[in-house]
């Protein structure tokens, strides 16, 4: 039991009050709202239990039942995420569970004139009593639940019950009923998923039910604060931030969004907005008197607009595109001379449009533009931190995030099927300038219609956007992902009743989302599902005939049957919004959730990666994709060898596959085909992190370990990029890709013609690139019947490499090097099995990545293809790795993540691996 006491002078001042004549039928009035957080970390002792009360632990708020079981050795199978504990622990999901606390709170809060009892995140369906009395029920993990409490809440013996009902149950149930209408689909999941049904009739984490990446753990509990808020007239919830280029001046439209305490009574007080930048410095201030009425909801709004010279302001901007500059805005509310709440927040003056203009040759274009500027999207898709987001830390997300910047991304989409982020994740990206496609969340399925299921997901909808709205990086929101897709396409058997349920989209996603939208939020763009083909399917009823034509808005693009490495097998869409290729976890990831003992969990056909791999066919494409472009290793996959040799192959594989389609869009940007297909104007990869230790997509594995794609992804994603391929007329070309002109600079572009089997090139070729380069056109291109003429070459024995330098400053590689291969390697005759060592590693010494940086020196004796350097238990991420190694010595930095480096520790740490060891 935990008691928050005032300050003393706050008492003494209370006790005089009191004393007073005519106050003895009221408690005094505190001065300023308090927000009283009746959290674990606060002192508030929780505890949950069964309903029956045969078990009982302590609980955690913020918190879910299965981290709070696992604390308490109540699971005896080993931790959530060992072997096949998703399964082993599901009995937890299928149970109702209580959260309990019994607490005292200052006698002053008691009969304030407002008292509220606030529940920030409840996961997800549960009733809500304190001191026996019924306040209500709560049915959505993203709503925010507000109860008066006022003449309930006592100084002493206070009981608060959360009783909450298996997720699995409700959704079954809710499912059930909607059949005596009609089936609202999918049935279920795909049995490959291992997971639990109909999550689309509950308003939670959709993937807490299991994806084809993650696993089911449908969690209950108290996922943010509860907190008790106290004030006198009325609080400020949330502030509404618009900015937009007038002229000379930035023109700021706050609309701030107030709760009172009663309805149809007014209260008078001022508003005082300040704006402040970095150093410290005021540059505007407005004051203003304000009379606010609650409605019926207990709501009020008030509305001001600002104007600031623009030569005070620096524009935000994406990563790469200038700086994210933000300013530090405060909005406080005062009544009878005293301030009662005050809010402060980073904001970011920026403009975004998404540009849909008529082409000539059919379609339209497809882009966002930031402050004028149209930016192509560099990034990724962000899916949950973790299944149970209690266990995100601030530090884990700016981990993350960070590593997007490392990578050169300006861009992550949050994906639909999971949460509307934690606060810490906005303003990191704001912070770091990336961008934000922000889905609502509704995923791969048909949703409810029913008069409950809209009323919940207006609430939804209405708290958060006026809770992320004022984030610069949130620049668009999408209404659902791929659930236009999934109805044109019937992916769940819908086209024999297909009017019904496109009737349904249309309430959900048109009338009731985008209109809630557009409303709350008319400063940016919304679009309807991801992929869609943008006005062009609201023109055809919001369902397009194909809503992955290349020529209009967004496409997502999965083919695990061609061959990955050629540019051929993708399309040129406006925009690429997920594409992808699986690859297998590191043996850093499996170690920690298999039992090392145990040779079938170490077997690439064993049970627990079958268990673990919720894609079906996912382990046959792999396998296809790396013996089409690899071969298979040497060893026996259902060896422990063999596990790590198709670990190393498939993380190479993704690794190239996704850099091929990666350049593919990039090149596009600037070119339009004869059929109107083209000017790509984003690439966003699936995945950028993962849930768990397993087969997915991602690039970043779980707890931030880097895989070989995202170290690809700091080349391929260069401001500016030499691309190397080859054309469909037997020509080699070579474009100069940049994101802004001014990336762009002088330099001495070398191609080189190299044999597998030497180390120096066989033929050399430069160009002097300057500034008058023309996008999308290639600076160098070369017959390949001519360079094996000039050679004695064959696809089967040679490879070109790129490299790009400064002449002036002698700087090399002022552009990542890159390559293009002739055909895949089970076809090269003349591979040799290369000797890489490493040579030297150096002294510790500081930089801007790091204060802990090693140089290591390696060395090679013939070529070798995806040489990868493994670090151990040192955390950490190397200048580059996977890399094409055709030179007799190369040097890498390590930059140290947490620990200052021992060099003879960490070179005993180091490992290595390359191609030929594994295929030869």
């Amino acid at each position: 039991m935990a008691t928050n006491w005032l300050p003393f002078w706050m008492l003494i001042l209370s006790w005089c009050c009191h004393l007073l004549p005519g106050d003895t039928f009221r408690a005094f009035v505190l001065a300023e709202n308090v927000r009283l957080d009746l959290t674990t970390a606060n002192g508030y002792q929780w505890q949950t239990s069964l309903p029956n009360g045969s078990l009982t632990v302590a609980g955690h708020v913020p918190g879910g039942i299965y981290t709070d079981l696992e604390r308490a050795d109540i699971l005896q199978d080993g931790p959530l995420l060992y072997r096949f504990n998703d399964g082993n622990y599901r009995w937890i999901a299928y149970n109702d569970w209580n959260y309990a606390l019994d607490f005292d709170v200052d006698p002053l809060l008691v009969n304030q004139p407002g008292v509220f009892l606030v529940l920030h995140g409840v996961d997800t369906v549960a009733q809500i009593r304190l001191n026996g009395f019924f306040l209500g029920e709560t049915d959505n993990m993203f709503v925010r639940y507000r109860f008066n409490v006022r003449n309930l809440l006592k100084a002493e013996g206070n009981q608060l019950r959360v009783e909450l009902r298996s997720p699995v149950t409700v959704s079954r149930n809710r499912y059930e009923e909607q059949l005596m209408d009609y089936i609202v689909p999918p049935r279920c999941v795909p049995p490959e998923y291992q997971g639990e049904c109909h999550a689309n009739f509950i308003r939670k984490m959709q993937a807490s039910f299991s994806w084809d990446w993650g696993p089911a753990f449908p969690s209950m509990g108290l996922w943010k604060a509860v907190s008790l808020e106290t004030y006198e007239a009325l609080t400020l919830r949330d502030v509404y931030v618009a900015t937009s280029l007038n002229g000379t001046n930035w023109q700021v439209d706050l609309r701030l969004y107030c709760e009172t305490i009663d309805i149809g009574v007014s209260h008078s007080g001022t508003w005082t907005v300040r704006l402040v930048d970095n150093n410290g410095v005021l540059i505007h201030e407005m004051v203003a008197d304000s009379l606010l009425t609650g409605n019926g909801d207990q709501e009020a709004t008030a509305q001001y607009q600002l104007k600031i010279a623009a030569a005070q302001i620096e524009p935000w901007m994406p990563n790469g595109y200038g700086n994210p500059t933000l300013y530090n805005l405060s909005v406080s509310y005062a009544a009878n001379g005293k301030v009662a709440v005050t809010k402060e927040m980073r904001i970011g003056f920026r403009t975004v449009v998404l540009v849909e203009d008529d082409l000539q040759t059919g379609g339209r274009t497809f882009y966002l533009q930031v402050n004028d500027v149209p930016i192509f999207l560099k990034g990724s898709n962000w899916i949950p931190a973790d299944v149970l987001p209690e266990l995100v830390t601030t530090e884990y997300i700016r981990d993350l995030l960070t590593s997007c910047v490392d990578a050169n991304m300006n861009s992550l989409r949050v994906w639909g099927g999971g949460i509307y982020e934690l606060d810490a994740f906005y303003q990191i990206a704001d912070e770091l300038g990336i961008l934000i496609w922000q889905d609502f969340m509704f995923a791969c399925s048909m949703y409810p219609t029913t008069s409950w299921f809209l009323e919940s997901v207006s609430v939804e909808v209405v708290q958060q956007v006026r809770r992320l709205q004022y984030h610069p990086s949130v620049v668009l929101w999408a209404g659902n992902n791929e659930n236009e897709a999934a109805l044109r396409g019937n992916w769940y058997g819908t086209i024999g009743n297909f009017d019904l349920y496109r009737q349904d989209y249309i309430i959900l996603y048109v009338d009731t989302i985008r209109e809630i939208v557009r409303k709350e939020d008319p400063s940016r763009p919304f679009v309807v599902s991801s992929p869609s083909n943008g006005k062009a399917s609201e023109e055809e009823g919001h369902i397009a005939r194909d809503p992955y034509s290349e020529l209009y808005g967004d496409v997502h693009h999965y083919n695990y049957y061609v061959n990955a490495w050629n540019t051929s097998s993708y399309p040129r869409p406006r925009m690429s919004t997920e594409y992808g290729f699986q690859a297998l976890p590191s043996v850093h990831s499996w170690a920690a959730v298999s039992d090392p003992f145990n040779d079938d969990d170490w077997s690439f056909n064993g049970a627990l990666l079958s268990n673990r791999q919720h894609h079906p066919l996912g382990n046959f494409e792999m396998e296809l994709q790396v013996s089409s472009r690899f071969g298979l290793p040497k060893s026996n996959l259902s060896s422990r060898t063999g596990l790590l040799d198709m670990m190393y192959l498939t993380q190479m594989h993704q690794a190239q596959a996704i850099k091929t389609q990666t350049q593919h869009y990039r090149r596009h940007r600037y070119q339009l085909a004869e059929n109107g297909a083209g000017l790509t104007m984003a690439a966003l990869y699936w995945q950028l992190n993962d849930i768990w230790q397993a087969p997915s997509w991602a690039s970043i594995e779980y707890g931030g370990r880097w895989k070989p794609l995202h170290y690809f992804a700091v080349d391929f994603f260069a401001p500016l990029l030499v691309i190397l391929t080859e054309l469909g007329d037997g020509t080699v070309a070579a474009f100069i890709h940049f994101d802004r002109r001014q990336d762009l600079v002088v330099g001495t572009l070398t191609v080189s013609i190299r044999s597998w089997d030497r180390l120096d090139p066989l033929a050399t070729f430069s160009s002097l690139i300057n500034q008058d380069v023309l996008p999308g056109e290639p600076v160098w291109v070369r017959s390949l019947t001519e360079l094996f003429n000039e050679t004695n070459c064959t696809r089967e024995s040679c490879f070109i490499t790129s490299s790009f330098s400064d002449p002036a400053t002698g700087q090399e590689n002022i552009a990542p090097p890159n390559y293009v291969f002739l055909t895949s390697f089970p076809n090269i005759a003349n591979m040799q099995m290369a000797n890489v060592q490493i040579v030297d590693v150096g002294t510790v010494y500081a930089t801007e990545k790091s204060e802990w940086t090693v140089n290591v020196t390696l060395a090679t004796d013939y070529v070798a293809a995806f040489v990868w350097i493994d670090a151990g238990r040192i955390a950490g991420t190397f200048s580059t790795n996977g890399f094409l190694f055709c030179e007799h010595f190369k040097t890498i930095k390590f930059y140290s993540k947490t620990q200052i480096i021992d060099t003879e520790e960490f070179r005993s740490e180091l490992s290595l691996i390359h191609l030929s060891q594994i295929i030869l």
